[in-house]
């Protein structure tokens, strides 16, 4: 006997109008969606569900089932299932997680992670991120830096506070 993990199964109704219900199974190595038609015509009762089942590898082409999703279980729905199809478990995890785990990072890794994706971009250019980074790479973090970082954000205080690091080595070692 063959046993499939199924990662994710949802049944809902879709939005008004409809009267549809729908089922979204994403097990190991497919996506099924299963369609129940609700019709008040007599002719057209007790017609099985239609099914359709895509490959992961063919998920991110098929625009009509990514859309029938969306409309129906809601963007984040669709954006778990294109996490699990696409191997992308890092954007399953809440924001401050993510900004935890980066601030644990060298600087080249937190460059590398922003090019993931587009969340990952927007969390490692955020100020929450930079802040910690100033914090933990910084002696001392001045009332000059907190009221600078008001204004230019966190990412651009650390790295002027670098290159003035850096003209100060420079200084030091030419005297």
């Amino acid at each position: 006997m063959n046993i499939v993990k199924v990662f994710i199964e949802k049944v809902g109704q879709a939005p008004s109008p409809s009267k549809d219900f729908h089922q979204l199974v994403v097990n190991e190595n497919e996506v099924i969606w299963r369609t129940w038609r609700i019709v008040i015509r007599r002719d057209e009762r007790g017609m099985p569900p239609i099914q359709k089942k895509v490959l992961w590898d063919e998920f991110d082409d098929d625009a009509l089932l990514q859309s029938d999703i969306s409309r129906v279980f809601g963007e984040e729905t669709l954006k778990h299932v294109h996490a699990i199809v696409c191997g992308d478990w890092l954007v399953r995890l809440p924001p401050r997680a993510i900004i935890h785990i980066a601030s644990f990072l060298d600087l080249i890794d937190v460059v590398h992670l922003g090019a993931v994706c587009k969340l990952t971009r927007k969390i490692c250019s955020s100020d929450m991120l930079w802040e910690k980074l100033v914090l933990f790479y910084c002696d001392t973090v001045t009332d000059d830096m907190k009221a600078s970082a008001k204004i230019n954000g966190w990412k651009n205080v650390f790295f002027t506070n670098r290159l003035e690091r850096g003209v100060k080595l420079r200084r030091l070692k030419v005297k």
